[in-house]
C-alpha cells in the first residue's frame, strides 16, 4: 500500500544508513507517515537496490557522467589535433627510452634456426627397464628412494603374470642406446626415445620403436654411450662377451651409425648355445675381466703384446692378446669353463683403484679391489713386515693376471644353489646399484655401504633381504644389477624409508 511512500523515501534520503533508519521509524522525513518496519524488514527492502535512487547514489551517476563527457571530449581533440597525437607518442617513447634503454644482451642470428626434437628434450638422469617379453620404459632416477643396505625394495616394474623382468640401465636422457639381441644383432636407439612411465608402468614393446627387430629376437644387453662418443669414436673400442666364454673385441666406429633397423654386431662361435652377456666401450689401455656364475674370475689385458715363434717361418711374430675384429666374426676364447658354468658379466677399466663388487641372486655382495695384479711388500706404518725367517711378507694387489683362456681365480664364495648374477665396477663409493629382483622389485643403495674385503674367497655381506620369514629358504631372487654413477645422481638426495 504505501510502496510510493517507501520509494519517495529512497529517493529523498541521503544514504542506506538514513533509508533503513527511516523505514524503522527511528527518522522521519516531512510529508512521510511514520513507518513501523523491523530491523530486518529495513534491510531486506534496502536490499532490493531502491536504495540506489538516493540523493546521493544520483549525484554519483551524474558526476561519472559528466567526467565521461569529459573524456570523450578529450578523446575527440586528440583524434582531430596531429600535434596533441605526436605529443604523446613522443612522451610515451621516452618513458619507453628511460624503463629500457639498456644495451641488447640477446644477440639476432641471421641465419636459419635449425633445431631437432632432441633441442627440446631435458637432460635429467633415467632409468630404463626392460621385461622378458621385451617391454621398455623409463623413468627419471628419482622415483626410486635411497635404502639402506638388506632392504626388500620397491616395486619397481609392473608385468603381466606371465612376464618377469630382465634388465635396467640407468644412462642420461640425450645418451644413444646401443641394443644388442640374442641373434647377434645390434639395433641403435636415443635414451629419450624409450616411452616414458610410473613405477607401475609397463612400458611399450620394444617392436614399437625398433622397426628391424624381429618376432624371434630378445634384446640381450643395452648399452648407453655418450653422444660425443658416438660422434667422436676414434681410438675407443667395444669388447663383447658371450656366454660361453667368447670375447670379441671391435672399433667403435663400425657401430656408430647404427639405427633402429639394425646390423649384424657379431657371430656365435656355437651357434644357438651361446648368446651375448655383456659389452663394453675399452680402450688400448683397458683391462678385462670376465666372471663365472660359478664365482670364478679371469683377467687379462686385451691390447698387451704376445711375441711368439712362427713354426712355419721361425720368426719372432708379436701378436695381441685380443686382436681387433670386424663386425660379423666369432672373436676367440676368453676364459675356460667347467660343466654348466657360464659367464656373466665382465668389467673392463684401466683404473687399478677401482673395485670390482660381485652381486649373488641371493642377495649377496663383495666388493674388492682390482689392483695391479703384482705382488707388493707388506708394510705396516712405512715399515716392511717380515717373517719368522727374515724374509720380506709379499701380498698380491687386487686381482692376480691370467692368461686369455684360463679358469682364471677364484673371486667369492657361494652357498649351495647360489650364484653370481651381476659384476659391476665400482669407481666411486658414491656410485649407486640398482638391484632387479624376478618378482620386479627394486632396491637403490650407495655402493659405499657395501663391505669392502680383503680376500676374494669371501662371501661377502648380504645387500637385500630375499629371505622368506623364517629364513629357511628364498622367496624372490635378484635378476639383474645396475651402477648408477656418481655424475649422474642430483644432489640433495637423502635415504628414505622402505615400503
Amino acid at each position: 500500500e504505501r510502496i510510493d511512500d517507501v520509494i519517495t523515501v529512497a529517493k529523498n534520503s541521503s544514504g542506506r544508513e538514513q533509508y533503513e533508519a527511516v523505514l524503522q521509524g527511528n527518522q522521519k522525513i516531512s510529508k512521510i507517515p511514520k513507518f513501523n518496519f523491523t530491523k530486518p524488514q529495513a534491510k531486506a527492502i534496502a536490499e532490493r537496490r531502491t536504495y540506489q535512487l538516493s540523493q546521493f547514489d544520483v549525484n554519483k551517476v551524474t558526476n561519472e557522467f559528466e567526467e565521461i563527457k569529459i573524456k570523450i571530449a578529450d578523446l575527440q581533440d586528440i583524434i582531430n589535433s596531429r600535434f596533441r597525437r605526436l605529443e604523446i607518442l613522443i612522451l610515451e617513447l621516452d618513458e619507453m627510452v628511460e624503463k629500457h634503454g639498456d644495451e641488447r644482451l640477446s644477440e639476432i642470428d641471421p641465419m636459419p634456426l635449425s633445431m631437432d626434437r632432441e633441442d627440446l628434450v631435458a637432460e635429467e638422469a633415467i632409468v630404463i627397464s626392460l621385461t622378458t617379453d621385451n617391454y621398455i620404459r623409463h623413468l627419471p632416477v628419482e622415483a626410486f628412494r635411497l635404502q639402506n643396505r638388506g632392504g626388500k625394495g620397491l616395486k619397481g616394474v609392473a608385468t603381466k603374470d606371465e612376464d618377469a623382468p630382465s634388465k635396467i640401465v640407468t644412462c642420461f636422457s640425450k645418451d644413444r642406446l646401443l641394443i644388442f639381441t640374442d641373434k647377434g644383432r645390434v639395433y641403435g636407439l636415443r635414451a629419450w626415445e624409450t616411452p616414458s612411465a610410473s613405477r607401475y608402468g609397463k612400458g611399450s614393446h620394444i617392436r614399437n620403436l625398433l622397426g628391424g627387430i624381429r618376432d624371434d629376437e630378445k634384446v640381450i644387453s643395452i648399452l648407453p654411450m655418450e653422444r660425443s662418443l658416438i660422434e667422436n669414436p676414434e681410438g675407443h673400442f667395444l669388447m663383447f662377451a658371450t656366454a660361453n666364454g667368447r670375447i670379441k673385441k671391435s672399433k667403435l666406429s663400425e657401430y656408430a651409425r647404427i639405427n633402429r633397423n639394425g646390423k649384424f654386431a657379431l657371430k656365435f662361435a656355437d651357434g644357438d648355445s651361446d648368446n651375448l652377456v655383456s659389452v663394453r666401450p675399452a680402450t688400448d689401455s683397458d683391462h678385462v675381466v670376465l666372471v663365472s656364475a660359478s664365482g670364478n674370475a679371469c683377467r687379462f689385458m686385451p691390447a698387451e703384446e704376445k711375441t711368439r715363434i712362427s713354426p712355419e717361418t721361425g720368426e719372432s711374430v708379436t701378436t695381441y692378446v685380443v686382436r681387433v675384429q670386424g663386425r660379423i666374426s666369432q672373436g676367440v676364447s676368453g676364459m675356460k669353463l667347467s660343466g654348466n658354468d657360464k659367464v656373466i658379466g665382465m668389467i673392463v677399466t684401466d683404473d687399478f683403484d677401482t673395485s670390482v663388487l660381485t652381486i649373488s641372486k641371493y642377495g649377496m655382495a663383495k666388493r674388492s679391489r682390482l689392483g695391479s695384479g703384482e705382488m707388493l711388500p707388506l708394510t705396516e706404518g712405512g715399515t716392511p713386515i717380515v717373517d719368522e725367517s727374515g724374509g720380506q711378507v709379499f701380498v698380491r694387489d687386487g686381482y692376480r693376471k691370467t692368461n686369455r683362456g684360463t679358469k682364471g681365480v677364484r673371486t667369492m664364495s657361494l652357498r649351495d644353489g647360489d650364484e653370481i648374477v651381476g659384476v659391476r665396477q665400482i669407481p666411486d663409493l658414491d656410485d649407486q646399484l640398482f638391484m632387479l629382483t624376478g618378482s620386479g622389485m627394486m632396491i637403490r643403495m650407495v655402493s659405499g655401504q657395501t663391505k669392502e674385503t680383503l680376500g676374494k674367497v669371501t662371501k661377502g655381506t648380504r645387500i637385500m633381504e630375499l629371505r622368506n620369514r623364517d629364513r629357511t629358504g628364498y622367496e624372490d631372487e635378484i635378476v639383474f644389477v645396475a651402477r648408477l654413477p656418481s655424475e649422474l645422481i642430483s644432489a640433495g638426495e637423502t635415504l628414505g624409508e622402505e615400503e
